[in-house]
């Protein structure tokens, strides 16, 4: 079996494809995929209990009834914002529906496909491409409208998967059951035709759009999916670090605008999912990651990041030194070296308002809060994963009512907000003071009222999980027993699954 066979296989396998094993798969150096016509589609990343492709499931209660979303009337589609505040969610889904019922205002490129089709990538373009988008919004298109618009009409992968994103979405804002079916179908159809992604022979296949169709899938899984879905989002991401290393590694991917875009979009799902799996990021992203989404004003989230990639590294050393008293007294050596010097790092970061320039400026401001937050944030974790303790430790309560005192600066309908999930999570899990907790509840109600993504929700009840636990640890153990609880293990061993914190 030779090392290009056992990769695709490997990779098609966290596709949700049953795959032969490598040994029953005979194929020659050249052919990139041989044995794929043997794949068998099943689904992984469906929406909850989705209905039988040629019935409806009469039976089954609608995201929208689950939700407690009452039906919608018309809005008007041209004067609706992107992003509303809370007391205008009931606009919101309005808004939503609305979207998706209009003529479709989409490229000449689309004419050919079906009214249906149509209004749903006029919804992606209008709507979610920009609610996904954790940049601020200073010009039209879009990153995710500028990089993944013309790549929508050549792949069909990718356009299946936006389609069925589009509609997951729109399953959520609203009480209409027709979306989970459209959601589920063109869900299949961007497994199929990824397949055929990758079964093209290698100089035939355009690696960007069926890194694009991973990559958008791994935030469909994060933002969209259930529960049941979330043990297959860190697949995504080890399928999209295959296609990189068989494209030769991420400097030869850094070849055009869009291609950064999408290692930028990988290297934040990464290393925000290494926090998560409590283990190093797939990649190493020292090198090549400056911004978020290609956003030059975004270098500081990018620069902390960057950090919290170096702290997720530190994870397995800590693991057999610190949390297991072990006499590995190099390995201790070697990580009270590499905490020092993150410590450092992160002390070093500027993100003053004389550095930024934001007087009078909402985005700049917007930014450098979000920066700060991260930063907090990351002390937060260097802490825990450096030396092995959290709150009630004044260190630690420091940097939670830093990180909270910045995020509560942002307005709750900037762009910005979509990517606190991670320092707000951080910070609210180790946060004592009752008020404090409130306010983290408030904003992740607010930004699922504002948002409609499954996962916000989702995120509450295990930040009310981790509470518990470190409330019921204060009282058996006392504080310094509630400081030694790890916040990302609690959710890992008694709900099985990862954290969404992208």
């Amino acid at each position: 079996m030779n090392v290009l066979t056992f990769v695709l296989w490997a990779f098609a396998a966290t596709l949700g494809y049953a795959a032969p094993t490598p040994e029953d798969t005979a194929v020659d150096a050249d052919d990139v995929v041989g044995y794929a016509p043997k794949f068998k589609w099943r689904n992984t990343i469906s929406a909850s209990d989705p209905p039988k492709r040629r019935r409806n499931n009469g039976r089954g209660t609608s995201v929208g009834e689950e939700c407690g979303m009452s039906p919608m009337s018309a809005s008007s589609v041209s004067s609706a914002p992107a992003i509303m505040d809370p007391q205008q969610t009931n606009s919101l889904r309005r808004w939503s529906y609305e979207v998706a019922s209009s003529p479709a205002l989409v490229p000449d490129l689309f004419s050919d496909l079906p009214a249906r089709e149509k209004r749903l990538l006029h919804y992606w373009n209008e709507n979610l491409s920009s609610l996904i988008s954790v940049t601020p919004r200073r010009s039209s298109p879009g990153p995710f409208q500028l990089h993944l618009t013309s790549m929508l009409y050549h792949s069909g992968a990718l356009r299946s998967t936006v389609l069925s994103m589009a509609a997951n979405h729109l399953a959520l804002t609203s009480s209409d059951r027709s979306f989970r079916i459209d959601a589920y179908r063109h869900q299949e159809d961007a497994l199929h035709l990824l397949q055929n992604l990758i079964q093209a022979p290698t100089e035939q296949l355009s690696m960007e759009p069926a890194l694009a169709t991973v990559l958008m899938m791994q935030v469909s899984a994060r933002l969209l999916g259930d529960e049941s879905a979330e043990p297959q989002v860190a697949n995504h991401l080890a399928g999209a670090k295959a296609m990189i290393a068989k494209r030769g590694g991420l400097a030869a991917w850094r070849t055009s605008s869009t291609a950064q875009f999408l290692l930028d979009l990988f290297a934040y799902h990464d290393i925000l999912s290494s926090v998560s799996r409590g283990s190093r990021p797939l990649v190493d992203h020292s090198e090549g990651f400056t911004a978020i989404e290609g956003a030059v004003d975004m270098q500081g989230i990018a620069e902390v990041l960057r950090l919290v990639a170096r702290i997720s590294d530190m994870q397995g050393t800590a693991k057999t030194t610190v949390h297991n008293n072990s006499n590995d007294m190099p390995g201790f050596a070697r990580l009270q070296t590499q905490g020092l010097l993150i410590k450092t790092a992160l002390e070093a970061l500027d993100f003053s308002e004389q550095k930024y320039g934001v007087e009078g400026a909402t985005d700049s401001m917007d930014i450098r809060l979000t920066a700060e937050a991260y930063r907090h944030a990351a002390f937060i974790y260097l802490y825990r994963v450096w030396l092995g303790f959290g709150a009630p430790n004044p260190t630690t309560l420091h940097h939670v009512q830093q990180c909270i005192a910045c995020i509560q600066r942002v307005n709750i309908s900037s762009p910005l907000v979509s990517s606190h999930i991670w320092p707000l999570w951080t910070a609210g899990c180790e946060a004592i003071d009752q008020e404090q907790r409130q306010f983290v509840r408030e904003r992740f109600r607010d930004m699922y009222r504002t948002r409609m993504f499954a996962s916000l929700k989702r995120i509450v009840r295990d930040i009310e999980e981790v509470w518990s636990y470190k409330d019921t640890e204060n009282l058996v153990s006392g504080l310094d027993g509630m400081a030694k609880v790890d916040c990302i293990q609690v959710i890992l061993r008694r709900c099985g699954r990862e954290v969404d914190l992208a």
